[in-house]
């Protein structure tokens, strides 16, 4: 078999890259290795490869993937189940049913059992067919930049259930686009700082002109801050 004439698994697509210095033998629709150059290229692949199969699990390393390019260390269980390292950076960690994650049997109250940093970056948990959970003592939601905001969304209700609710904030916008209703077991107070307490109706837009403005306004403008960072 001659080197132009080598047609094994290793023939190149023409659309493939190729580096300058590869020397290439031309046939209609492929670009067909030497059998030197195609030595040299394995030699390449292969300087850093490393794997070894064990029963029930294969330990493998300098490998090429398609998702993720270079793998640096891969742990695979006979099921598709394990953590995989890539050079690029990343790191997956995968199985078929739960992972879960137990420590802090020895921390004291002031330690952090569990740490999860970004540096840069989201981070996102999503249960796409069951409900998230955030429990503990306490539950403190933080946004730390200077222009940051905290968004609550649902499809249907939202519920707030406290014996207190305390809320305290610059300006303070509360709209309902068809009813609403507040509600005073034994007390129900409105009271302002500075100006006698305003109320009025859209139905009487003659008497209540600027009242209504202002409140249309108010809400169109708390809207559009939420939208914008939501």
């Amino acid at each position: 078999m001659t080197d132009s004439a080598y047609q094994g698994p290793y023939a190149l697509n023409a659309m493939d890259e190729m580096d300058e210095e590869t020397e290439l033998t031309y046939k209609p629709g492929q670009y067909v290795l030497s059998e030197e150059e195609l030595d040299k290229k394995l030699d390449k692949r292969f300087e850093d490869f490393y794997r070894r199969v064990y029963p029930g699990f294969t330990l493998s390393s300098g490998l090429d993937t398609m998702g993720h390019g270079r793998a640096e260390l891969c742990l695979t269980t006979d099921t598709a189940q394990g953590i995989h390292w890539y050079e690029q950076g990343n790191c997956k960690l995968g199985s078929r049913k739960s992972v879960e994650i137990r420590t802090g049997d020895k921390a004291t109250g002031n330690d952090m059992s569990v740490v999860i940093e970004a540096d840069n970056g989201h981070i996102k948990i999503h249960a796409k067919e069951g409900n998230l959970i955030l429990k503990g003592r306490n539950v403190l939601l933080e946004a730390t930049a200077d222009d940051g905001q905290v968004t609550l969304s649902s499809g249907k209700n939202m519920k707030l259930d406290a014996p207190t609710i305390l809320m305290e904030t610059d300006h303070a916008t509360l709209g309902a686009t068809t009813d609403m209703l507040l509600y005073g077991g034994s007390d129900c107070l409105l009271y302002c700082e500075g100006n006698p307490v305003e109320t009025g109706s859209g139905q009487d837009i003659m008497i209540a002109k600027g009242l209504t403005a202002k409140l249309i306004s108010m809400l169109r403008s708390a809207k559009m801050l939420f939208a914008q960072g939501g």
